[in-house]
């Protein structure tokens, strides 16, 4: 592959330094050589003089000596003289390139080690490195990092002097991303990216709802964190968040007509404070469920490669028997919102599109955590088969058993699952997942468009989450504490 030509000027060090230093040791044997011209010259002139033929003779044996002795002391002397030269300048040039070395290095380790990337929210393409802006001209350096234009700063072509390090400003600086050329908000934080899929009416953009508003009005005052939205779109994005919010409304999510629109939205914000050095930045993404499990997005997927965990939302009144047991219970608009696709065929389409979009193996997705959440349990009274009564209730009649909260919940919902014909959908998680954990919640907790959100269940699923992405945010954000396993109370009921 071609190296990448940037619009700067290149350091001396690794360009004009070997030029210049060819042209000394050049210019020193040419003035080696010119002078052993000179003496011949001087022949000529002493017959041209008119000299009698002794004088020309002595002066003859002079120049010749002379000759001899600049073609060999001189050319000695010019040789040391040159391999000095060659020694000095190498021994300098050694010294930028181990300091360019550690330099680029270090760089390097910090973003690795605090696994600092970009992921545009538009392509949804990674970078370790976007494309910055020279604030004067305007060109566009694909590669600002230490190297042959500069160690700790590189000169553009128009003389504006950029630095090339996260530690003296680089950051600060305009960017885009490498692949689409999107303006970029973030540069060099540490995204925490959580997908939210489902079906068609699962719930994912209420669950996305009421957890963006709990996340800025409860989690962040609590442990004294300053957002930041990622722009003034996701800033008007959160606007419809909180009119969604008090009307008890929900969106369903775009399906947008126009193939340049990106098809994944992502609902982006900064997580600031003492323990997130550099700061967190959190993309939560939805896409509408027609178009996940119609496999007919207008951008590839990108997000499934990197993201730190996924959230799986699923409608419990899309199961045949949970419906038909349950479907006198719930009113007009719980039925009309009825999520319509097969559960297990939204995850056969998730674990394809996650090896097609992404190339995963299934090694590489079991290591990815997933939370599956079972959503709309304030409907019909569900909350009493996997509910917090329910988990409470079992708890109390074997505590012996039963001594987590959360490995409760997970029992419960996977049972919940197992009695009505989902067997092969749990396989299919436990095979293909290793990370797994099961969550009953209701983001609205009432029926549609009747009063504000009253959520619950919905801050666990993401805590947990969260504290798989992110070791800081799991110090940090410590509301709950997660148990290592989820299986060891099915093992022992």
């Amino acid at each position: 592959m071609a190296a990448i030509v940037e619009p700067a000027k290149k350091s001396y060090f690794f360009g004009k330094g070997y030029t210049d230093l060819g042209d000394t040791i050049k210019g020193a044997w040419q003035r080696n050589f010119t002078s052993i011209g000179k003496y011949k010259d001087k022949i000529g002139e002493s017959r041209a003089n008119g000299d009698s033929g002794a004088i020309v003779v002595i002066k003859f044996v002079c120049n010749v000596f002379a000759m001899l002795a600049i073609l060999i002391c001189g050319s000695i002397i010019t040789a040391i003289v040159s391999v000095f030269h060659i020694v000095i300048l190498l021994l300098f040039m050694l010294i930028v390139y181990i300091g360019f070395s550690v330099i680029w290095l270090t760089d390097r380790i910090y973003l690795q080690t605090h696994k600092i990337f970009t992921a545009c929210n538009e392509c949804k393409e990674k970078s370790l490195i976007p494309t910055y802006i020279c604030p004067k001209c305007g060109a566009q350096h694909r590669n600002l990092t230490p190297g042959v234009y500069g160690i700790l700063h590189r000169t553009c072509n128009c003389g504006e002097k950029l630095p090339t390090t996260f530690f003296n400003g680089r950051r600060n600086l305009a960017a885009i991303c490498p692949h689409c050329g999107t303006p970029l908000s973030d540069r060099e934080t540490v995204p925490i990216c959580i997908p939210i899929v489902g079906g068609r009416s699962v719930g994912k953009t209420a669950f996305i709802t009421a957890f963006s508003k709990e996340f800025f009005d409860e989690v962040a005052p609590t442990h004294s964190w300053d957002l930041e939205f990622y722009n003034d779109k996701k800033k008007q994005i959160y606007g419809e968040i909180e009119t969604d919010f008090t009307h008890g409304s929900t969106r369903m999510t775009k399906r947008p007509s126009d193939i340049n629109e990106a098809s994944s939205v992502s609902f982006s914000f900064f997580v600031k404070g003492k323990e997130f050095k550099p700061e967190r930045l959190v993309h939560v993404y939805d896409i509408a469920g027609e178009v996940f499990t119609d496999n007919n997005e207008n951008e590839i997927q990108k997000q499934y490669e990197y993201c730190q965990g996924i959230a799986m939302i699923i409608d419990p009144f899309a199961i045949p028997s949970v419906r038909n047991r349950l479907e006198d219970q719930l009113t007009p608009e719980d039925i009309a919102g009825i999520g319509v696709a097969d559960i297990d065929e939204i995850i056969d389409s998730f674990l394809n599109k996650l090896r097609e979009v992404t190339g995963l193996n299934d090694k590489k997705m079991s290591s990815v955590p997933l939370a599956v959440i079972i959503s709309k349990i304030d409907s019909a009274n569900l909350q009493n088969e996997i509910g917090d009564m329910a988990v409470r209730r079992t708890m109390s009649a074997q505590p012996q058993v039963f001594n987590d909260y959360f490995n409760t919940e997970d029992y419960l919902c996977r049972e919940f699952l197992r009695n009505n014909g989902m067997t092969s959908f749990l396989n299919n998680i436990n095979s293909r997942f290793s990370n797994n954990r099961f969550f009953s919640c209701s983001a609205i907790g009432h029926t549609r468009d009747h009063g504000r959100y009253v959520p619950s269940g919905v801050l666990p699923p993401m805590q947990w989450l969260f504290d798989n992405a992110d070791s800081s945010m799991r110090k940090s954000w410590n509301d709950i504490q997660f148990p290592n396993k989820v299986l060891e109370i099915k093992q022992a009921v």
